[in-house]
């Protein structure tokens, strides 16, 4: 047995399922005396080796006894499983085994039919989550540095690909642009379904297409802009928007010519020429992205991947509140079909209340968001509390541990003894996904380009460097 496994106490009518979250060795009153003794013996007597009773034997096995600390999951009666676990097998007439995951699963109603494959439990079998626990739900993937929290995103996004389901990433150290690849750079099934844009490059947008709510959410958010020259922005936009002339030319022609307050013309100008110095907008057709052509021209599913490494901080900002804004606004008039948003280190470019609309609001619209964070406690504790789906990978810090283990349907106890054991790869699947039922994971290698890694000053293997003649010493 290993910490994280499950076993099954059976009686005549009924089982109980416990989950493994600790072992100790069996302390015996004396054990330590007895220990020493023996110790002391061997040292002093080597050749000694008689023992017509087997005495020594019989110490050994108590010495090697081990108690498993377990926590009560629920009550398995004519093969189905409820969570009710209010009574105590008899500890002379019932059977304790090992359950496998596999018929642990088969003991409660399945979530969906979309499979999508996570790696192996128990230590061989194939383990998967259905795509409708991700649907309609909050996902957190959190854990340590360099554990593979990126690496199981991906894995999830190719499963909803599969499934042709749609997803916006916001990829801030480029690692999904080769999700839709195999390692030797071909086509993994997926790849036409991935589009990789680039803030002032492939994602452009002109002012007509993005429209006049996206557009004073991000002046009102973004760039600050105050209520009084907000509702002179509106009747400018207006004005010219009944002309059929939105254009960034004519709206600098516009802000010009507007009779107001002097202080509002100047804060109409300040956010104006941020906004035509950005690279985010443009007045050609053939340059602009219109994201609900994405969705119209991607009848099978879609992931879009917004790769913000390089971009500045406001610039990323921007570019988040006009594509989420833009996202709500067509949910509103079923436009196109609900998302799932992908949101790694969410808290460098989301605004304090979007952390509140995507889990309420936008949720219910149909924007189904998956933080991906090494930093548990930059996600509110209100957030938390309406988390669906944990994947919790190792970390040993008692404070990142006690807030996920809050969250979480799973006791402390569970989630602080099972995480602080877990390798690299292998992750505790907690809530909806898995029915309450805390699994630990051996996550799959996936078959895609390596990207996202650390860059480095030493490259090259100690050995191999030091067998190659320096042609050049710095400093020299």
């Amino acid at each position: 047995m290993r910490v994280g496994d499950y076993l099954v106490v059976s009686e005549p009518q009924r089982s109980l399922v416990l989950q493994v979250y600790d072992e100790r060795y069996l302390d015996v009153e004396g054990i330590e005396e007895e220990i020493a003794r023996e110790e002391v013996l061997s040292a002093s007597a080597p050749g000694v080796t008689s023992d017509p009773t087997e005495l020594t034997t019989i110490s050994t096995l108590i010495r090697d006894m081990r108690i498993l600390l377990c926590k009560a999951r629920g009550t398995i009666s004519d093969g189905r499983l409820t969570p009710r676990a209010n009574w105590m097998p008899s500890r002379t007439s019932s059977a304790v085994k090992r359950l496998m995951i596999e018929d642990l699963a088969g003991a409660v109603a399945p979530l969906g039919v979309r499979d999508i494959r996570l790696g192996t439990v128990d230590g061989e079998s194939a383990f998967a989550i259905p795509a409708e626990a991700l649907d309609g739900r909050i996902t957190v993937i959190t854990g340590r540095k360099e554990s593979g929290k990126s690496h199981l995103a991906k894995i999830l996004l190719r499963g909803l690909m599969a499934n042709e389901a749609y997803s916006v990433i916001f990829d801030l150290n480029d690692e999904y642009g080769t999700v839709g690849m195999r390692e030797d750079g071909s086509d993994a099934g997926d790849g036409r379904k991935v589009k990789v844009l680039r803030p002032g490059r492939e994602l452009k947008f002109s002012l007509a297409s993005v429209g006049l709510r996206p557009i004073t959410s991000l002046l009102s958010h973004s760039l600050e802009m105050p209520g009084t020259s907000l509702r002179e922005f509106v009747k400018i936009w207006e004005q010219l928007d009944n002309r059929d002339e939105l254009s960034l030319a004519s709206l600098e022609s516009a802000i010009q010519q507007w009779r107001c307050n002097e202080f509002v013309r100047d804060a109409l100008f300040a956010r104006y020429n941020t906004i035509a110095s950005c690279g985010l907008f443009t007045d050609s057709p053939h340059q602009q992205f219109d994201l609900q052509d994405f969705f119209s021209l991607n009848r099978s599913g879609g992931a879009l991947v917004v790769s913000l490494s390089g971009v500045s901080p406001l610039n990323r900002k921007m570019v988040v509140e006009l594509i989420l804004s833009k996202l709500v606004e067509l949910l509103e008039r079923r436009k196109i079909p609900p998302v799932f948003l992908f949101a790694e280190e969410a808290h460098l470019y989301l605004r304090d209340t979007y952390w509140e609309d995507l889990i309420t609001r936008m949720r219910h619209f149909g924007v189904f968001t998956v933080f991906v964070t090494n930093q548990p406690d930059a996600i509110d504790q209100k957030i938390y509390r309406q988390v669906d789906n944990i994947f919790l990978y190792n970390f040993s810090s008692d404070s990142d541990l006690n807030l996920v283990a809050q969250a979480s349907m799973a006791d402390s106890d569970t989630v602080r003894a099972i995480v602080r054991t877990l390798p690299p790869r292998m992750c505790l699947l907690l809530g909806y996904a898995v029915r309450n039922l805390p699994v630990v994971v051996g996550v799959d290698p996936i078959d895609a380009p390596a990207s996202g890694l650390t860059r480095r000053f030493f490259r090259e293997p100690l050995a191999r460097a030091a067998a190659e003649p320096a042609s050049q010493t710095y400093g020299s």
